[in-house]
């Protein structure tokens, strides 16, 4: 039997903590209507997808998948200019997006790691989309 490759760590099932966490911090960042992602949004990020369509992620990591989300390799925070770079977006898949990038993210938000890791167009260590395993 083949030796299991080491994969990204899986997330956990939350908690009524880690609901009632959720939920105060979607209180404190407001809805995604009023944090930009709106009509102009969903017309932008569906003429993107077209432009982009695979996750560049899984391509980088030898793996052809249908990008579903258009990512802000750096973090908007309310900058609209940001917001509305798209050279500041990339195509990624809902795993890629939930699992790779949100980790690479909050080591970046702690200072672990620079901004050019926030950019998935490259070899992620342990890096195993569901779908390519065994």
């Amino acid at each position: 039997m083949p030796k299991r490759v080491p994969t990204l760590k899986a997330r956990r099932k939350p908690n009524a903590a880690d609901t009632d966490a959720r939920r105060q911090e979607d209180q404190r960042r407001g809805s995604a209507s009023s944090r930009g992602y709106n009509v102009r949004w969903r017309k932008a990020r569906i003429t993107f997808l077209k432009r982009e369509p695979v996750c560049v992620c899984c391509t980088a990591n030898g793996v052809v998948h249908p990008a579903n989300t258009v990512d802000h390799i750096v973090p908007h925070r309310g900058d609209t200019s940001l917001f509305w770079d798209t050279s500041n977006w990339q195509s990624l898949c809902s795993w890629c997006h939930d699992n790779v990038k949100s980790s690479i993210e909050r080591a970046w938000e702690s200072g672990s790691v620079t901004t050019a890791a926030l950019t998935l167009n490259r070899k992620v260590s342990g890096w195993i989309h569901p779908q390519t395993r065994d």
